[in-house]
């Protein structure tokens, strides 16, 4: 799916961003993942660098979100945002086709898998399968509790998860 040019944006009760619905997309799948703020693009991208050793290629963040800068403020908490890749303070939103598939979820594939290659460098083996059923039972809890997952603490769920054996004594 072509990226809007320009979109508005509203600020959750979570303190997250979320795109605002409009009359032609009231609930666009995208939607649901929320927008990266430019805190939260910096950090995604400074906790990045450790897993390119792992595989992980640093064009795939470039692929799997679509980027905007502040155009103008609507009204307090809401922002209307314009498409940018040139630098500076840039939100992103995920890259997820009408389908709900998209090269957002291709990142979330490469994360777990550098994710993976790292626990098993530092540690003993584990898998991605293991990882992806702890993750969707935690994903199953939030359907049930009808919570809604921000893509940045979905990406944060991948670059802190370890066996939950480990934690045990």
């Amino acid at each position: 799916m072509k990226p809007s040019l320009q979109i508005v944006v509203r600020l959750g009760d979570d303190l997250n961003w979320w795109l605002a619905p409009t009359p032609d997309e009231p609930d666009p799948p995208r939607a649901a993942h929320g927008i990266l703020d430019p805190r939260q693009v910096r950090d995604l991208r400074e906790q990045l660098a450790a897993y390119r050793a792992h595989g992980l290629d640093p064009d795939c963040v470039d692929e799997a979100f679509h980027f905007y800068a502040i155009r103008a403020e609507v009204a307090e908490g809401m922002l209307q945002l314009e498409s940018s890749r040139d630098g500076g303070e840039l939100f992103a939103l995920p890259a997820i086709d009408e389908d709900g598939d998209g090269p957002y979820f291709d990142f979330l594939d490469a994360l777990s898998a550098a994710r993976i290659r790292l626990l098993n460098a530092a540690h003993h083996r584990c898998t991605v399968e293991e990882m992806q059923e702890e993750l969707d039972a935690l994903d199953r809890d939030r359907y049930f509790n009808a919570d809604t997952i921000h893509a940045f603490e979905q990406i944060n769920e991948i670059l802190q998860w370890s066996p939950a054996e480990w934690d045990q004594p």
